[in-house]
């Protein structure tokens, strides 16, 4: 209900995102909404898309009253009295209707604006003023929800893509609760009020008809027989666009400009993939742009009736996929599957969508891969060279399960990932090249993005954590049993050992005694107390919620208020995330900035917990790195676990090789590139060589410690 929603008294574009915090979150805890606005013609621009429609299949209902947009000529012949107000009304909306319909680019939103009004859930309204001069401005909205509660709202945004949108106009917006005892009930009485006088006409000299039956019927003509028939996924969803619309001006068309244009690296990429038959995988360091450059290709690629699957591993990167076509290649209808999109299952939708043919426009199949995977899946995609295949984050692909989507035949294949090999799995590597092709040369480097500018310097500052006597114990015999299960596993053929489910989950285990040292809540409550400076974002990184919990309290106790992060949280993650990206502060997080997910604004990380992946450390500390406006410089402090006493802590030589390898990494790219070098010589007193044991310049690992994926 409305009145769970957590409003402010106002809004301004510019310090919130008035879609994401206001218009989405009223929209879905309501039942009717009330608008009145300027034209017609460039308010079902914004009206109609995914959330407008979820909303009308829950049983909402709008009401929309506004101008018509008339030329000069209907002015001047409205004031001579040439024709009558309704005549003129209904030769302009026929106009601005046919104006939609001829516009290819508009068919899908033109027709589910034509269904929604022909069943009732939208009713229009016209207003002109007296003798029509001027444009009806009393811009106001009204939510209410099943309880009777409304929220009303007057300002001067317009129900437009430039009114609405963050990368508009600078607009602001007056809310008023009708819970709020006082002046906010008064007002929302007073505004729900005009607004049902407006819609009966009743106001002064303004002159309100309904909307035309001529206009009404050509609508129909468009319309679907019923809700059902409309797909969300054909929609364009203009909250999401990515360039600003003429339609404020009353103009039927979108316009769309070119904002970026690739990168030398990115042409060069692009090149040396087509010098391979259109076969490889792109690696380059996050933050080098591998989306836009896959864009680019992807383009080229679908012309005028192309047909291309993006496959991506997770719901974060299958939105924000989704979000990027629509802003580089508009003029793609979108086919999703996975993350709650069911339809490509209906009518052999996905097969029809994907066959090759003259006139069926650009198409994109933008799937998950644990939907991809699917039997049903991969049978119904109407495979062949006109087919090309995308895979973000490539590596994800090359698991038991993933490499099933590899049976696919296809055209072009371009896979990306900044670590594209596969940690502690040779087959899957294999599966993965053998389908998309070699990496294609050169590889952008984390060095190469930080000498371009994309990605900025940054201090390194390792920290020798112990574990405590008990979890030196367990993890000593920890180590037996892995000891011993590893000598019953199975060989292949080559006489290399199998490892079985069992020693998997022994090995990670084993690896949570490490990320959850104790020792490890003082350190970086420490660090956070000397070098915190207000103003700043720090992201503190853990393994669970205990762990998470305990930094959370150590904070507290220092005067400090930290935000929390994770997925499982209590409330609204995503909102959690906003909030800390907008204002920023400390957030301790579980899992946070992996594959997906971007903060640019973060200026220092506490690493508590990583994987010995070096996939996971790598990405990592890319996403820390992004670029921001007045971000120079990002700070990196890591808690590496170190033993006591080779001697008597044997269990720990693996894993103070790995925790040795992530310092190497991350100190030989760092501006104080010694700063492993205190690391390096507690791994000497404790009679282990670097070099010998060959830390330097390689990526072996001894340990797992996470899930196969």
């Amino acid at each position: 209900m409305l009145k769970s929603l957590s409003l402010h008294e106002e809004y301004f574009t510019g310090e919130v995102d008035l879609v994401e915090s206001f218009y989405k979150p009223c929209l879905s805890k309501s039942c009717s909404y009330d608008r009145s606005v300027g034209y017609f013609r460039s308010s079902v621009f914004i009206l109609i898309g995914p959330d407008v429609l979820n909303y009308v299949q829950r049983g909402g209902k709008i009401r929309l009253i506004s101008s018509p947009c008339l030329t000069i000529e209907d002015i001047e012949a409205i004031s001579l009295g040439y024709k009558k107000k309704s005549e003129i009304a209904e030769e302009a909306i026929q106009r601005d209707i046919q104006q939609l319909i001829d516009n290819p680019g508009l068919t899908r939103n033109t027709e589910a604006l034509a269904t929604l009004i022909a069943l009732g859930a939208i009713e229009v309204k016209l207003v002109f003023l007296p003798e029509a001069h001027g444009e009806y401005h009393a811009k106001l909205g009204i939510f209410r929800d099943e309880l009777g509660d409304a929220v009303s709202f007057k300002g001067s945004v317009n129900e437009t893509w430039t009114g609405w949108h963050e990368r508009g106009n600078h607009e602001t917006l007056d809310v008023f609760c009708s819970w709020n005892e006082g002046r906010d009930e008064r007002q929302v009485k007073r505004n729900k009020d005009y607004f049902e006088k407006l819609w009966n006409g009743e106001i002064g000299d303004l002159e309100v008809i309904d909307f035309p039956d001529a206009a009404l019927d050509r609508l129909k003509a468009v319309a679907k027989g019923s809700l059902d028939e409309i797909e969300p996924d054909d929609l364009v969803d203009y909250f999401n666009l990515g360039h600003k619309t003429s339609s404020e001006l009353g103009e039927q068309q979108v316009s769309y400009t070119a904002k970026r244009t690739p990168l030398p690296h990115q042409q060069k990429a692009i090149e040396e993939w087509k010098k391979q038959d259109k076969r490889g995988v792109f690696e380059h360091a996050t933050g080098s742009g591998k989306t836009f450059t896959a864009l680019t290709a992807l383009k080229e690629h679908l012309g005028e009736n192309g047909v291309a699957l993006v496959l991506v591993p997770d719901r974060l990167l299958h939105k924000q996929w989704s979000e990027e076509i629509k802003e580089e290649i508009p003029a793609a209808t979108i086919l999703k599957a996975g993350d709650g999109h069911n339809t490509w299952r209906k009518n052999r939708r996905l097969r029809l969508f994907t066959q090759p043919g003259e006139g069926l426009g650009v198409r994109i199949v933008l799937a998950t891969m644990p939907t991809a995977r699917l039997p049903d899946f991969i049978q119904g995609i109407f495979g062949g060279e006109h087919l090309m295949v995308v895979a973000d984050e490539v590596h994800e692909i090359g698991s038991t399960e993933n490499s099933k989507i590899l049976s696919i035949n296809s055209g072009p294949r371009l896979g990306l990932s900044a670590t594209p090999r596969r940690y502690g799995d040779p087959q899957g590597t294999e599966r993965i090249f053998d389908y998309f092709g070699n990496v294609v040369e050169p590889a952008f480097t984390l060095i190469d993005a930080i000498e371009s500018g994309r990605l900025v310097e940054y201090e390194y500052h390792p920290e020798p954590i112990h574990l405590s006597a008990e979890e030196s114990d367990a993890y000593e015999e920890a180590t037996k049993e892995i000891k011993r299960e590893f000598a019953r596993s199975q060989r292949d053929d080559d006489g290399n050992p199998v490892s079985s489910p069992r020693l998997q989950n022994m090995l990670i285990q084993r690896a949570r005694i490490a990320k959850k040292a104790s020792a490890k809540i003082p350190y970086a409550v420490k660090v956070v107390e000397e070098n915190y400076t207000e103003g700043e974002s720090w992201l503190i990184y853990c393994e669970d919620q205990h762990q998470l919990g305990d930094v959370m309290a150590g904070l507290r106790e220092k005067g400090l208020s930290p935000c929390e992060y994770h997925t499982s949280m209590l409330g609204n993650p995503a909102a959690s995330l906003d909030w800390f990206k907008q204002f920023g502060g400390i957030m301790v997080s579980i899992r946070c900035l992996d594959q997906g997910v971007d903060i640019p604004k973060i200026s220092h990380a506490i690493i508590l917990a990583s994987s010995q992946n070096p996939r996971q450390f790598i990405q990592r500390r890319g996403r820390v790195l992004r670029t921001c406006k007045g971000k120079y410089l990002a700070v990196i402090y890591d808690a590496v676990v170190v033993p006591l006493d080779i001697e008597l802590e044997p269990g720990q030589i693996s894993l103070l090789k790995s925790e040795l390898q992530r310092s190497i990494q991350f100190s030989e790219t760092a501006i104080n590139a010694s700063g492993s070098n205190r690391l390096i010589k507690v791994a000497i007193d404790l009679g282990i060589d670097p070099q010998e044991v060959g830390l330097i310049d390689t990526d072996g690992i001894e340990d797992t410690g996470e899930e196969n994926e």
